[in-house]
């Protein structure tokens, strides 16, 4: 009961204090939102200006895959889809990456537009700060990246806006095409080793076949029905010319099934490396774009920042509590001093 009490006190106390004291808190209120709406003024705070550009990944990097590819209709492989959850991060990875921001900065001269003094240390840090500031890189909820740009002039943020589409595009098809024409390169080697061992074994296979082996199983079942029969019959002659046969089978036979069969996987790795090579051959001589644009970066005619009118509301809000708790302190002192003097009265 004491404890409510004294907070229904307290409370009531506030509230006397606040009515007391109108006059003051609404006067420093107003002073200070009109001064702080003027201190946001151009004159102080030179004015941001926003602009972005809205756009979409691809499905798909291979021109091959679009254009080469078999079978029935797939969805990941049509040039019309967008990206997935994966083909956003990798966009953004590659729109935050160094290659962008140094481009940006040397094709608009940022160095010199944000005033830095390259004699000063760390100057190159401080130039990153003012850009990783300026250009943001945004998520939205339907699976499109939004590159937003703010800068004191409103042609320039537009500028660099889609100057950053484009050129992710650019760097995208690069990285793309580098590693379709190394793999390209891969698969000429890889062919030309194949075709070298193709000719290699089909010319032992020709001198193995010229011992008289052609098919060495069928060879084997015929040679070996013959010399039962000719065993039947008695026919020395025969036998003895087919044991000669058998022979010769049995020293070449083993070689030929080797070779032939080697010869086969080296046929079958020739007509899947052409079929890669004629893909590769097509990704490095070609690229598709790698994003859609759905909107370009205009100039903005409205200012960004500062924000005049929540500067002046935040700022009347502070102040005014500000010299609010300043009240409460000044009427506990008040109140301390009272008492004081009052037991000093006392006391005499």
């Amino acid at each position: 009961m004491a404890e409510n009490s004294k907070t229904t006190t307290s409370g009531i106390n506030v509230l006397i204090l606040i009515i007391k004291n109108w006059k003051l808190l609404l006067s420093v209120a107003l002073l200070s939102a009109v001064v702080a709406f003027f201190f946001s003024t151009p004159i102080f705070i030179k004015p941001k200006y926003k602009s972005s550009v809205v756009m979409f990944s691809t499905s798909s990097n291979a021109v091959s895959q679009l254009i080469l590819a078999e079978g029935n209709y797939n969805e990941f492989l049509d040039i019309t889809q967008f990206g997935t959850d994966a083909h956003i991060e990798q966009m953004i990875q590659v729109l935050n990456s160094r290659d962008i921001k140094d481009h940006i900065i040397e094709k608009f001269n940022l160095t010199s537009h944000y005033g830095i003094d390259t004699n000063k240390k760390h100057w190159k840090s401080k130039l990153y700060k003012y850009v990783k500031n300026n250009i943001q890189f945004k998520r939205t909820d339907n699976l499109a990246v939004e590159i937003v740009v703010e800068d004191t002039d409103p042609k320039l943020a537009a500028e660099i806006a889609n100057e950053i589409a484009d050129y992710y595009d650019m760097l995208k098809r690069q990285i793309v095409q580098q590693r379709s024409i190394e793999a390209f390169h891969i698969l000429q080697e890889e062919m030309k080793l194949t075709d070298q061992l193709v000719m290699s074994l089909t010319d032992s296979l020709s001198r193995v076949m010229s011992y008289g082996v052609y098919d060495y199983e069928s060879q084997s079942e015929r040679l070996m029905q013959q010399y039962a029969i000719e065993l039947v019959k008695g026919n020395t002659a025969g036998v003895n010319r087919i044991k000669e046969e058998l022979m010769i089978l049995e020293k070449y036979g083993p070689i030929y099934v080797s070779v032939r069969d080697r010869l086969f996987y080296l046929k079958e790795a020739q007509k899947l490396y052409q079929e890669k090579y004629q893909n590769a051959r097509v990704d490095a001589s070609y690229t598709l774009p790698q994003k859609f644009v759905v909107e370009k970066a205009v100039p903005s005619d409205k200012k960004s920042y500062p924000k005049k009118l929540l500067i002046a509301i935040v700022t009347s809000i502070c102040v005014s509590l500000f010299t609010f708790f300043l009240l409460i302190f000044k009427e506990n002192i008040n109140q301390y001093f009272t008492e004081i003097n009052h037991q000093l009265r006392k006391k005499e």
